[in-house]
């Protein structure tokens, strides 16, 4: 047994299997969620596969709620999507970089080409790591007492919207133990969207009414600000984003612009690095909206 865990709720598409290579040896177990309908799939390798079906954060919360030894077994255990290209470096980073920083919840950065949901996700040329209070429910990684608070939280709505934000309640240090950690890096695959959002559609189910209904009951707003408290430069340099609001965007958007030449989706990058560089030259808020800010503003004008 290793001293850390990873979790994949995994289809018949999953990329899990290049996670095992790149590296000599790894910390870390490797158990299959598996939700497809082949007997044979993931099978050997040493690795554990243990089928349910449903979406995935119901799902993850039967399988660990029925499996309360990985709380005791493991120190850090990773929840990543099946649609993320990554190696076993990368993942021995991130178990690593956890426990250097004392990180409670903490998620690898999106690789330039990734499809992403929110820019701050994107890994950040400037920096080593980001504390925030965001970390996406796409890969997040937790130590296993903070997973452990988390956990009947996952039961509460089929899309996971709003978890994201609920760390920062959870923890007893939000300004230094939740962190974007931008030196290592998952490529998202697919375009954000996958079978658990076809399924929410087919119910009838609003990913954003659950995000709102959800951050009502744990008294989040409901377009909750995504914030970054400080970050740590490539050179070790520490800035405090909420005091120097100005420079740390600045440090950002440089950080992001060489990214537009890799990003999938260039375009719609620019508008967020323009919508970013707004509301710091007006100390307006980062607030998810399904309206866009830039949309918003045009209503009003």
């Amino acid at each position: 047994m290793k001293k850390n865990l990873v979790i994949v709720r995994a289809g018949d598409n999953s990329l899990h299997p290049e996670w095992l290579r790149g590296a000599a040896a790894r910390d870390w177990d490797l158990i299959v969620n598996y939700y497809g309908d082949n007997p044979d799939a993931y099978r050997g390798d040493g690795l554990e596969r243990i089928d349910s079906k449903g979406p995935k954060w119901p799902a993850l919360h039967d399988l660990l709620a029925e499996n309360r030894r990985f709380f005791a077994d493991y120190a850090y255990i990773w929840l990543p999507d099946d649609d993320l290209r990554t190696d076993a470096v990368q993942i021995n980073a991130l178990f690593e970089i956890m426990a250097a920083r004392r990180l409670q919840v903490a998620q690898p950065a999106l690789t330039w080409n990734s499809y992403f949901g929110h820019l701050t996700t994107l890994r950040n040329a400037k920096f080593q790591l980001r504390y925030t209070n965001y970390v996406e429910v796409m890969a997040p990684c937790f130590s296993a007492p903070m997973l452990e608070k988390a956990l009947p939280l996952f039961k509460t709505n089929l899309s996971g919207w709003g978890l994201d934000f609920v760390w920062a309640k959870l923890v007893n240090r939000p300004e230094t133990e939740i962190a974007i950690i931008d030196t290592v890096t998952v490529d998202h695959t697919r375009p954000v969207g996958g079978p658990n959002y076809k399924m929410l559609r087919e119910r009838g189910i609003s990913p954003w009414d659950e995000l709102r209904d959800f951050c009502k009951i744990n008294g989040i707003e409901e377009e909750p600000t995504i914030l970054t408290h400080s970050a740590i430069y490539q050179n070790g340099a520490v800035i405090n984003a909420v005091k120097y609001p100005r420079r740390f965007t600045a440090s950002a958007i440089a950080g992001y612009l060489p990214a537009l030449r890799a990003s999938p989706e260039p375009r719609r990058m620019l508008r967020r690095l323009a919508g970013m560089a707004w509301k710091a030259m007006y100390n307006l808020p980062d607030r998810v909206a399904e309206a866009s800010f830039l949309q918003r503003q045009t209503v009003k004008r």
